[in-house]
């Protein structure tokens, strides 16, 4: 027996003697007492999509708006959601209309125009949380999983979609060790928490061919993230790591992510500089050259192209 075996063995010996599995006096609980999930989303292929997830955290603001206060219409570059505190209104979400009461979470998906109004003579309070969740490295969640868009917790079993947002406006103002990183593991909490407890409320857009072909497209969307620094990757280089002609490689892109490679390429670098802009202290020409641009003007008006705002005005904005 090699070395590393045996003790492998003595140490799985050791916790059964310490923690014993089976005896006279124990019983595995019986798994038809556990309470199931009835309204959890089922698709097919959703745990691989969720083994493959990213959460990042961008920003988290606690809000008070004067009785003036409205927002948008506007689209913004990343995705966000707003938990609603106090106030009565109106939102909506790249047409979808619904009423606002307190308690309400308005979810955004980055690139969705949205707008909300508060009822005249009223005040509202609301969090706001920004931040990315992709999967396949660049496909946005939200709307590869069609979320809903206005969802009214039931309390106290969806507690936990106003606490997770509360705790991120504190630690973002207070800065506790590791934030970042606790923002990120609740984020993924809390779109987990819809995911087993709202799917009746999903839209899924993708049909099983659809994604079929995101399959396909993985090794691309995989080169992609690897290589975004280097301003020299070019369709022929993704279309290689599908095995496909240019050609039929943007036919099969458009149809699944809706746009064309170099849009989807240039998203994917205004993406990663929104996040350099928020967590670092570079210059607007080292992000440049980080998320593979070699020309900081151009880079400035691509960006302004997807987020409406320069990357100046971007990294000073407190996320609203």
């Amino acid at each position: 027996m090699a070395p590393t075996e045996f003790l492998h063995l003595r140490t799985k010996l050791r916790l059964e003697e310490i923690y014993p599995l089976h005896d006279e006096q124990t019983a595995k609980r019986d798994p038809a007492t556990f309470a199931p999930y009835d309204q959890a989303l089922s698709i097919p292929a959703l745990d691989a999509w969720l083994e493959g997830l990213q959460v990042s955290f961008v920003s988290a603001v606690d809000w008070f708006c004067t009785p003036k206060w409205q927002l948008g219409p506007r689209v913004i570059p990343d995705s966000m959601f707003f938990l609603f505190e106090e106030g009565h209104g109106y939102g909506a979400v790249d047409g979808e209309r619904f009423e606002i009461q307190a308690g309400d979470l308005m979810l955004i998906p980055q690139g969705a125009t949205h707008w909300v109004r508060q009822d005249p003579g009223t005040t509202m309070r609301l969090s706001s949380v920004h931040f990315h969740a992709h999967v396949f490295g660049g496909i946005n969640i939200l709307e590869l999983l069609g979320f809903p868009v206005h969802i009214r917790p039931q309390l106290p079993r969806d507690l936990l979609l106003q606490t997770i947002p509360r705790q991120l406006d504190r630690d973002a103002e207070r800065i506790p060790p590791g934030h970042r990183q606790y923002a990120a593991a609740a984020l993924t909490q809390w779109l987990l928490h819809l995911i087993r407890h709202f799917g009746p409320h999903f839209k899924p857009p993708y049909t099983s061919e659809r994604i079929h072909e995101l399959r396909r497209l993985l090794p691309a969307f995989d080169y992609l993230e690897r290589n975004i620094a280097d301003g020299s990757v070019s369709i022929s280089d993704l279309s290689k790591r599908v095995f496909v002609s240019e050609v039929q490689f943007r036919k099969l892109f458009r149809r699944v992510t809706g746009m064309s490679p170099v849009r989807y390429i240039q998203q994917r670098r205004v993406q990663r500089a929104c996040r350099l802009l928020r967590e670092s202290t570079a210059s607007l020409e080292e992000i440049a050259r980080d998320v593979g641009f070699n020309d900081a003007p151009f880079f400035c008006r691509v960006f302004k192209s997807w987020t409406k705002t320069t990357p100046a005005q971007y990294r000073i904005a407190k996320g609203e």
